[in-house]
């Protein structure tokens, strides 16, 4: 495959990879406690955040069903119809004791 034809793809990748930080950094949550919530060691979500691993449909998937997370689900994999966050860290530790 051409590199021309990767590069939609690599570049989908990293601004998912910067969607996924910006999410947890508007919820106020460190990447342990969002690692958390998405059931993968808090090494993959650095992994993902800087673009060294693509995120894969387990964490995808993980946010999907997420109470707390799932209306960001569309925005973190399009970059379309982006919702703030309204739960801060105190909420999601409450329900996530």
């Amino acid at each position: 495959m051409p590199i021309a034809e990767l590069t939609p793809f690599v570049d989908l990748c990293e601004e998912t990879a910067k969607r996924l930080r910006q999410l947890r950094e508007a919820m106020n949550l460190s990447r342990p406690k969002f690692a958390d919530l998405l059931g993968i060691p808090p090494t993959t979500l650095k992994n993902y955040e800087l673009g060294y691993r693509e995120i894969g449909g387990f964490a995808l998937l993980q946010i999907a069903n997420h109470y707390a997370l799932h209306q960001h689900a569309t925005w973190l994999m399009t970059g379309k119809n982006p919702v703030s966050p309204i739960l801060t860290a105190d909420d999601v530790s409450a329900l996530n004791p």
